[in-house]
């Protein structure tokens, strides 16, 4: 694959990921990074470290909201004052290092996102 194309591809799965994360509450932008690494991964490196980094991004934050919802209905909804906040500025960050990723992409730059858990290594 020629480099032009692996960066091309490797950007438009971080913006798969925030596209899909406005549009559709997440669930198309997690289906869009999927498909794209799952069929260019082995044609470029750089389209398989940025495809695994956005699906451990999204793997976390539904990690994270799931810790969320749990711990405001296991605490009455008192908890929510505090997880709800929490988690809307963990999605706020999503959405900001998902577009940093996607620009570093571009440039051909591996760019390994802070604050997620690696499930693919």
């Amino acid at each position: 694959m020629l480099e032009a194309d692996a960066r091309l591809w490797a950007t438009l799965v971080n913006i798969a990921a925030v596209v899909g994360a406005v549009f559709t509450g997440g669930v198309l932008g997690i289906v869009a990074v999927l498909v794209i690494w799952l069929v260019y991964r082995e044609r470029s490196a750089l389209i398989d470290f940025h495809g695994k980094q956005q699906m451990n991004l999204n793997i976390t934050a539904i990690a994270a909201a799931l810790v969320a919802g749990i711990g405001t209905l296991l605490t009455f909804f008192v908890g929510g004052f505090v997880l709800i906040p929490a988690l809307a500025a963990y999605v706020i960050y999503l959405f900001v290092v998902s577009i940093i990723a996607a620009v570093a992409a571009n440039r051909g730059e591996y760019y390994r996102i802070q604050g997620i858990f690696r499930f693919l290594k």
